[in-house]
């Protein structure tokens, strides 16, 4: 999944009811559920599998969704199911959505449209994605995992109503659905609905207290709303969360820049630096604060690492030259003072 949208920074919920499973845990009335986006998947189970199928194909390399497949794939959509599941571990979703079409000939099944969704999201064509995700939430309007994924497809799509409306009837079936918030949050802040992204990130961490992404964007809110006092407060509680967001600690350093609070600028931007060393933006920022402080030789080598870390950043290059001027400069003229004494 792709971070920029976090999905969508992580946007389409995945089964990966494939990974490290045993026959006995495939077993039948398991619930649908979505879990925290800040772990490493987006982990539910989208519906029930026959006891072993999973088992029977998760470590094979070739599946075929060939007809000549054995009687049972003929004739029980579950097998061609469970095929296009494990294709879809394999990152295989053209392969998949051949699986897909056979179990639609035998049964007009909800999993199927769910899992069709999924195969097109992540091929990207997210108008046919929404289609496939409406058509299961016929089948079964209940599922609020069906509208979370049809709120993110709608979201590719630029239409935001569609997507407003489908997360929150994500969040009616199912009110802790916490990356429902995030989403709504994300897209009203789009909207430059401030206060409503705000109570949607406030949710969040509400339900999930770790959840860093959230106070990140929060952060991001207040400190584009020149709400200092409540972005630094936000900033320094997402990182006790995870101490390790470089962004979050150059953001910070930012507002302490705009502050004139040099020397917490410098702090931050030093800890961003440490997580991310070529972080040429925070170089350059650290400069910044040691020319504002007269530190110039210090914020020269600032702008070098900045540089080096990249060539084309014309703010170091520019910040750069202008300093070296200006040092070289004040040095003739000390000298030529020292002279004449």
């Amino acid at each position: 999944m792709k971070t920029s949208s976090w999905l969508t920074v992580f946007g389409i919920a995945v089964s990966t009811c494939l990974n490290n499973i045993s026959p006995s845990s495939a077993s039948a009335n398991i619930k649908p559920q979505l879990k925290s986006i800040a772990s490493n998947t987006n982990t539910y189970y989208a519906y029930n599998l026959p006891d072993g199928s999973v088992a029977r194909f998760q470590y094979e390399q070739h599946i075929s969704c060939q007809a000549s497949a054995p009687d049972f794939q003929k004739t029980h959509y579950q097998g061609w199911v469970v095929r296009a599941i494990v294709l879809q571990q394999q990152q295989k979703y053209r392969e998949s959505l051949v699986c897909l079409d056979r179990a639609l000939s035998l049964q007009p099944a909800q999993q199927i449209w769910y899992r069709r969704g999924i195969a097109l999201s992540y091929l990207q064509q997210y108008s046919q994605a929404a289609f496939a995700y409406r058509q299961a939430i016929e089948l079964e309007p209940e599922e609020h995992t069906s509208w979370y994924n049809l709120g993110n497809a709608y979201k590719h799509l630029g239409q935001t109503e569609q997507a407003i409306e489908a997360y929150q009837r994500a969040i009616a079936l199912e009110p802790e659905e916490h990356i429902a918030y995030y989403q709504l949050g994300k897209i009203y802040a789009s909207l430059s609905q401030y206060e409503r992204a705000i109570k949607a990130y406030r949710e969040v961490l509400t339900l999930e207290p770790e959840h860093h992404f959230a106070w990140y964007s929060l952060g991001s809110l207040f400190h584009q709303l020149e709400r200092y006092d409540e972005a630094i407060a936000v900033y320094r509680q997402g990182l006790e969360t995870d101490h390790k967001q470089h962004r979050a600690w150059y953001n910070l350093g930012n507002i302490y820049l705009k502050l004139k609070n040099y020397t917490e600028a410098i702090a931050a931007y030093e800890t961003a630096i440490e997580l991310k060393p070529d972080y040429s933006l925070a170089w350059n920022n650290r400069g910044a604060a040691l020319e504002a402080l007269q530190q110039n030789r210090a914020a020269l080598n600032s702008y070098i690492r900045a540089i080096q870390a990249n060539p084309d950043y014309y703010k170091a290059l520019n910040n750069h030259h202008r300093l070296l001027m200006l040092v070289s400069s004040e040095e003739r003229v000390s000298n030529s003072v020292g002279q004449k004494h």
